[in-house]
């Protein structure tokens, strides 16, 4: 099986999670940013993660492949149902935009395999300053401030469950609560509380996904 995803996005790296905890030997494709052809050839439209079975079929949505990687894997390693994340969940949207003036720009600066062309990299940038309607630049100009803003909700994020407080397992709310925050790893200098860091460093380590602590920008 394939499995056609972006080291930056968030929906990608549910899909990874699920697949490295439930040890499902997935080939993991990054393809570039601009390739348009190979997902609607796929799946008929321009989104990843995308999941290729053997036999060709396609499948997308991110929770879904999810689902189905969890149905795949090691039946001893399992998933915790869900709990109470969504007071957590909205506490992070609440600062969507500063969040996403922090991240696009430096999405595109990192190296990562979606962005290795130049055409790539202007094909994301078009499309994100769109929804942030400011150009990279003063986004990046702006840090400082956005700094602040994702702080303060660091600061106040409702207690996150640690997977060692669970005997060292993955629980669906890791999966939509880590890709959020371990992006956020991205962003030098952002003052992590060390509960939350502790969280996104354990959630790292058992489902093999990195983080961005080391070359942050």
């Amino acid at each position: 099986m394939k499995l056609y995803l972006y080291d930056h996005c968030p929906f990608c790296v549910r899909a990874e999670m699920v697949a490295h905890y439930k040890q499902v030997p997935v080939e993991q494709v990054y393809l570039l940013n601009d390739d348009e052809a190979t997902c609607i050839e796929l799946i008929g439209a321009k989104q990843l993660p995308i999941l290729q079975f053997d036999d060709g079929r396609a499948m997308g949505e991110s929770l879904d492949i999810a689902r189905k990687l969890d149905e795949l894997g090691n039946p001893q390693r399992l998933i915790r149902p869900h709990g109470d994340y969504l007071p957590s969940q909205e506490h992070i949207n609440q600062v969507r935009l500063a969040n996403l003036c922090l991240l696009f720009p430096r999405d595109i600066a990192l190296g990562l395999p979606e962005f290795a062309t130049q055409s790539a990299r202007d094909y994301f940038q078009a499309k994100k300053e769109q929804i942030i309607q400011r150009p990279f630049a003063q986004a990046l100009a702006e840090s400082a401030e956005h700094r602040a803003v994702v702080e303060a909700m660091l600061a106040s994020l409702p207690p996150l469950p640690l997977p060692s407080a669970h005997g060292d397992t993955l629980g669906w709310d890791d999966v939509l609560l880590y890709p959020g925050l371990r992006n956020l790893s991205m962003v030098k200098g952002l003052a992590f509380p060390s509960a939350v860091r502790g969280y996104v460093e354990e959630v790292a380590r058992l489902t093999e996904t990195a983080t961005y602590f080391e070359r942050a920008i």
